[in-house]
Parts: C-alpha cells; sequence; structure tokens
C-alpha cells in the first residue's frame, strides 16, 4: 500500500425493476444477514460498475471510469488488498438507466463480486440502488448529487461520495452578489440533479436578497441557449444560473456572447469545473465559473494515493489534467478499498456487513477531500455530510490563455472572481 499517503490522512422503471430485483435477490444471502459472497479461496477482490462510456453522458462517464481504472493500477502496484489483487468489471450502460439496473442485477446474480462502484449521473444511480439495496451489497454511488436518492430512503448498503446537489451553486450567488449583481436567471434542465441544484440556488439567492427575473426549465436535450440567453438578457439578469450537463454548460457560455449577453456573472453546473471546458468554448469561457467538488490544486490523500500523485498519473496516461468526475472516480475505489482492507480476514472474502458498517460510520478522506456520511439508522442514511464544494472560475492565466481557479469560499480561493462587467 502507500503508506505516506495512509499516514497524510487527517481522519482515521418499476415493472422491469421487479424482475431485476427478483433475480438479484434470488442469487445472493439475506441483506439482513449477509454471510459473505465468493468463496474463500484468498483469490482476487472484485469490483464492478456499469458506466456511461456511451451515450449521453459519455463525456463524463468516461471520467469516471477513468478514475476507477487509475486508482485499481495504483492499488495493485502496491500489494493490492491485504495482498489480494484487485480485479475491476466495467460494463457500459449507454447512458441508460434500465440498461444500467440489469448489468448491476447481472454483478449480483453472478456471485464474484465482492462490492459495486457506482454508475454516472443521480437518475441512473437511482434505478441501480432499487437493484443493489435489494441485494444487500455495499456500493459507492460517486456521481449521485440528488437528494431525493437519500432523504427518508432509509438507506442500508449506499453511500454518497460527493456533495450534494442543493449545495452546488450557492457559493457562486454570494461570488455574484460581491460583484454587484442584483438581479438572477436561473435556467435549469428538468431532471432531478440540476433541479435539486436549483433547489439551492433559489435559497441562496433569497438569502442575499437578490431579485429573481427569470426562473425557467426545459426539457431534457432541447434547450435553445441562445434564446434563453436573450430572454436572461432582456430580462435584465445580472446573474446566470443553472443549466443542465456539460453539452448544456457550453452551450450557454457560447450563447450569451452570441446574443450580446453580458452578465455580472455565469455559473453553470457540470462545465466549468472540467479541464476541456475552455477548449470547447474558448475565450467565451473567461469569467464562467462552476462547482468543482475537487481541484488539482488541493492537498488531499486517501488510500490509494495523495492528490499530486493522482494528478500526475492521470496526466501521464492521459496528456490532460483530471476533472472532478475521474477524482471522483478514483476516490470512490479509495474508499471502497479502504473499508475492504478492514472487512478481509484471512483467505475468505469480505464480510459485507462489516465493509456497509465502515462505509456509513467512517470519517475518513480520500483525494477529493474529507468523508462522513449519515449513519445508517438517520432518515438520510448514506448522504454525503463531510464535503464541501469549491466554485471555481476560468481567468486569463497571464499568457493568453485560461486558467481554472478556486474563487470560493473564501478561506479556500486562490484567485480573486472576475466579472463579464
Amino acid at each position: 500500500m502507500n503508506h505516506k499517503s495512509r499516514a497524510a490522512r487527517t481522519l482515521p422503471v418499476r415493472s422491469a425493476l421487479a424482475v431485476l430485483l427478483l433475480a438479484a435477490t434470488a442469487c445472493v444471502d439475506d441483506p439482513e444477514d449477509p454471510a459473505g459472497p465468493p468463496p474463500d479461496d484468498g483469490g482476487p477482490i472484485t469490483l464492478a460498475a456499469a458506466m456511461a462510456e456511451t451515450g449521453r453522458h459519455s463525456a463524463e462517464g468516461i471520467e469516471v471510469a477513468r478514475g476507477y481504472r487509475l486508482a485499481v493500477e495504483i492499488l495493485n502496484e502496491s500489494g493490492g488488498i491485504r495482498g489480494r489483487p484487485v480485479q475491476l468489471e466495467i460494463r457500459d450502460d449507454g447512458s441508460d438507466a434500465e440498461a444500467s439496473a440489469r448489468l448491476y442485477a447481472g454483478f449480483v446474480a453472478s456471485g464474484t463480486v465482492d462490492a459495486l462502484l457506482g454508475p454516472f449521473s443521480s437518475p441512473i444511480t437511482e434505478s441501480v440502488l432499487a437493484v443493489t439495496e435489494a441485494a444487500g451489497v455495499p456500493t459507492v454511488a460517486p456521481m449521485a448529487a440528488a437528494p431525493s436518492i437519500w432523504a427518508e430512503r432509509q438507506r442500508q448498503w449506499s453511500i454518497q461520495l460527493l456533495t450534494p446537489g442543493p449545495t452546488y451553486l450557492q457559493g457562486s450567488v454570494e461570488v455574484a452578489v460581491f460583484g454587484g449583481a442584483q438581479t438572477a436567471a436561473i435556467v435549469y434542465e428538468n431532471s432531478a440533479f440540476p433541479a435539486s441544484v436549483v433547489e439551492g440556488v433559489r435559497e441562496a439567492v433569497r438569502r442575499h436578497g437578490l431579485e429573481i427575473v427569470l426562473d425557467r426549465s426545459y426539457e431534457i436535450g432541447a434547450a435553445d441557449h441562445e434564446a434563453i440567453a436573450a430572454a436572461a438578457r432582456d430580462a435584465g439578469a445580472d446573474l446566470f444560473i443553472g443549466g443542465g450537463y456539460t453539452a448544456d454548460a457550453a452551450g450557454f457560455a457560447a450563447a450569451a456572447p452570441a446574443v450580446g449577453y453580458r452578465p455580472v456573472l455565469m455559473s453553470l453546473l457540470l462545465g466549468p469545473g472540467q479541464p476541456r471546458f475552455a477548449e470547447a468554448v474558448g475565450q467565451a469561457a473567461r469569467c464562467v465559473a462552476g462547482n468543482a467538488p475537487w481541484h488539482p490544486a488541493i492537498q488531499t490523500a486517501g488510500f490509494v494515493a495523495d492528490n499530486e500523485t493522482f494528478v500526475r498519473r492521470y496526466e501521464a496516461a492521459h496528456g490532460k489534467t483530471p476533472g472532478y468526475h475521474a477524482a471522483g472516480g478514483f476516490a470512490a475505489v479509495e474508499l471502497m478499498a479502504e473499508g475492504l482492507d478492514q472487512a478481509i480476514s484471512g483467505t475468505g472474502g469480505p464480510d459485507r456487513a462489516a465493509l456497509r458498517d465502515f462505509l456509513f460510520s467512517a470519517r475518513t478522506a480520500t483525494i477529493a477531500g474529507p468523508y462522513e456520511v449519515a449513519p445508517i439508522d438517520d432518515a438520510e442514511a448514506g448522504a454525503q455530510r463531510g464535503l464541501k464544494g469549491l466554485q471555481v472560475q476560468w481567468q486569463d492565466d497571464g499568457a493568453g490563455g485560461l486558467a481554472l481557479r478556486i474563487v470560493h469560499p473564501w478561506a479556500a480561493a486562490n484567485a480573486v472572481p472576475c466579472y463579464m462587467r
């Protein structure tokens, strides 16, 4: 194992799913008394995940999968888990919730998988957890920020790794007010995760006394970016905030200058926090802000590596700086590996109950930062409580290009915010 990184840690649709659940639960032990899966042969530890490597969410899904693979690679270089190699199986779910649920049902039914890593996106994760919860298989969900997945659900086997949706862009509202914004346009894709983000935005807007001059949703894949930007311009919105997934972020950033719209601040989810965002929209990215649960410059460490090592190895493998989707995937493997390290005894398979108890009770850290979730008897069991997100912004780098910098929270910032006007 990477002993340096250990020491660096600061803290020790329904009908279709019904068929899947029957198939899955018929092939595993009672979730209330899991006896442990795979045979006691001292063989490899097997992790599995379905991921959006094609389809609508492929840009983000590919990055998460890269994070999974890199963490397992480094873990095995250090001797695996208690001397046992770790195997990783990733299947493409095509960005489809039902396909993903079928794949996880297959993992469960195989009897060869020790623990599961989640898919990409909140809606897909919610479908998958219906399968994995019923089967009693410990699951780390790194890309499921919608609070509805956790609130009043009494999760027993699944935990959330990254920050909850409502907190994603609240810091950007404070940044906008600091720049003189008095009015806001809230625009978002009508799906679970973006809707949860703007719930938090509305709360922050009210708290800071901004007037909402436009509050509009759009259906998946149906955003007319220029028309919406023009509507925000005509409404006199100083802050343009919200969006959907990566394609919408790029669309809105390009649309604003195209229609002559210059808000004080534009803050978008799932786009600006990724290194490729500036490549996609060029100088239109200047002063665009967004959320990043993680940043390459933060000094963190987990069970597998420290953040510097993760960034260096990712850059060596892929020729570019990682974004938070890759970091989230890496962190999910770190967390699961730390739990498995405690849940394995001798040559047998991991004790699923012990692994579950670790995931719900641990106060630890990954390269993403602090980790702590609501305990298993809480109404929001499994929801992330320890990790706080960052607000990042694309700014002039002094050499004609753009650099992604942290602008909020103020204590963590490495740059002063820039504004479009």
